[in-house]
């Protein structure tokens, strides 16, 4: 009998239309789902469709990541990788090696974290000066909220020294670290210095990083508040010749422009405050190592401004909130601008990680959605981690609150903030199983749907994609092993075998054969 267009594929598939909404075989075609079943596949269907037997594997629909910057995610693999080093001697050691074939005008790094280090600080910009004799060096923290420069990049990047965040030594004197308001207008002119061309190669870097990690949709991060960026008309521009889905996010503050690009989101990681780390990021009271209580980039009424306009544009807004001050300010102007009319905007805050319980009610009330990174507790949070020593052992125990926030009826997306953790979201899947907080773990089911089903609904996508079901997209992907089945501290470990979009293989992964 002559084979349809349909596939029938067998394994053991997960809808995550609900818990224990599992089945043995799917069939497709026109990249939609036809029929799901459990038990023999029926023998019309059978002998009418192509096969595809995946049995021993698992499938779940395309993981989605909820919060990519995605130029930087392609930068991460031309520039300088710090991610190995333990001590400040492997940093330099590393530079060093990286200056003596470096050709071009700046040399960057990233992914240079002291917390992990065992000297536990930065480099100095006369540390930088001696290894790389001259050469510009501009080395991003991981968090991308501080960074440091040598004496010829803090020249070369126009770096002010009456700048708010540039550090000064005891004689008045800038050791290199940039922060705040120094941190971001030196990362600005940096990017200004990559070409048309390196920007699209840094999309295309980023989408085959997603498509081997079983990722098949990525809100894309792009753009900055520069006039003269052009990365979203770049990624527009793009975007069918990537291998995964793209959901743009144009980090523009000019709704004019997203207007008339089309586009229906704005923001995505618009800095309300810094990070944690950096001790930047906006607490209600002072960090447990430090004085200060992080910083606050926009004023209230431009952010009531910003949202207002948004809104009456029939625009989704997300904003980048970390501490509890920064929540504060996002949900005081959605109220202010325009109250619960929100409601059916579905706006984001990305991060949310010391929310209060006065702030999660407020965000159910408003209809606003959190865009969290479970990776980042597997980094940084537990007894010793960076998290208990920025804000001390209560504090660090309800930061990212995952469990607290689903039963409270919060939607929650799934993301990887990649570049600052790895656009990985099987690792995000067993971050927040393994939350170092018992009382926030989330069972394997609710861990998935970040990543899944609740990712789709940050992006209104609900309809077509994000669970597997009769008329959704057949876009899934294949794991070599079961994560509901698993011992849930090796999720981690689950290989990806191969990603399918609308019902077509994008990229088979090392355990496809």
């Amino acid at each position: 009998m002559e084979h349809s267009d349909r596939t029938v594929l067998t394994s053991r598939i997960h809808s995550l239309a609900g818990p224990g909404a599992v089945f043995d075989w799917m069939a497709f075609s026109g990249g939609r789902v036809t029929d799901l079943g459990s038990g023999p596949v029926p023998e019309e269907l059978r002998c009418a469709s192509r096969t595809l037997d995946l049995s021993g594997r698992a499938v779940i629909p395309a993981l989605h990541d909820c919060h990519v910057h995605f130029l930087e995610t392609g930068l991460l693999e031309v520039d300088v990788d710090l991610s190995v080093a333990s001590t400040m001697g492997d940093v330099l050691d590393i530079l060093r090696d990286a200056a003596r074939s470096f050709e071009g005008r700046l040399l960057r790094a990233h992914t240079f974290d002291p917390d992990l280090l065992q000297d536990g600080r930065y480099p100095t910009s006369a540390e930088l000066d001696e290894l790389g004799g001259g050469i510009p060096m501009l080395v991003k923290r991981r968090d991308g909220h501080s960074s440091v420069v040598s004496t010829a990049a803090a020249k070369l990047l126009e770096v002010d020294p009456a700048t708010p965040g540039v550090e000064l030594d005891g004689a008045g004197r800038p050791t290199g670290v940039l922060r705040e308001d120094a941190y971001s207008a030196a990362a600005r002119v940096a990017k200004r210095s990559l070409s048309d061309e390196e920007r699209v190669d840094c999309f295309h870097r980023a989408a085959r990083l997603a498509a081997e990690r079983g990722i098949g949709i990525v809100n894309a991060l792009a753009g900055s508040a520069d006039p003269g960026n052009r990365d979203v008309e770049l990624l527009m521009e793009a975007e069918e010749s990537l291998p995964v889905d793209i959901v743009i996010w144009p980090q523009y503050e000019d709704v004019d422009r997203v207007r008339a690009l089309g586009l229906p989101r704005i923001g995505g990681c618009i800095l309300l405050d810094g990070s944690f780390s950096s001790g930047t990021a906006a607490l209600t009271e002072p960090y447990a190592d430090s004085d200060g209580n992080g910083c606050l980039y926009y004023t209230d009424d431009f952010l009531v401004g910003f949202y207002r306009e948004a809104h009456a544009r029939g625009l989704q807004v997300a904003v980048h909130a970390l501490g509890g001050r920064a929540i504060s300010q996002a949900l005081g102007a959605i109220e202010e601008a325009c109250g619960t009319e929100a409601r059916d905007s579905r706006f984001r805050i990305e991060h949310f990680e010391l929310p209060t319980p006065a702030h999660v009610a407020e965000a159910l009330r408003l209809g606003v959605a959190a865009s969290v990174q479970p990776t980042f507790e597997f980094l940084w949070g537990g007894p010793g981690g960076m998290y208990e020593k920025r804000l001390g052992r209560a504090r660090a125990a309800r930061s990212n609150p995952f469990r607290t926030l689903l039963d409270s009826g919060l939607v929650l997306g799934g993301g990887s903030d990649s570049y600052v953790t790895r656009m990985d979201s099987i690792l995000g899947i067993h971050s927040a199983v393994n939350r170092p907080n018992p009382d926030e773990q989330l069972g394997v089911f609710d861990a998935v749907s970040l990543f899944t089903r609740n990712a789709a609904r940050l992006s209104f996508d609900e309809a077509r994609r994000g669970t597997l079901g009769v008329g959704k997209e057949a876009s899934f992907t294949v794991l070599a092993e079961d994560p509901f089945e698993v011992d849930p501290s090796t999720i981690r470990d689950i290989e990806v075998v191969s990603l399918y979009l609308r019902g077509e293989e994008v990229v088979a992964g090392k355990n496809a054969a």
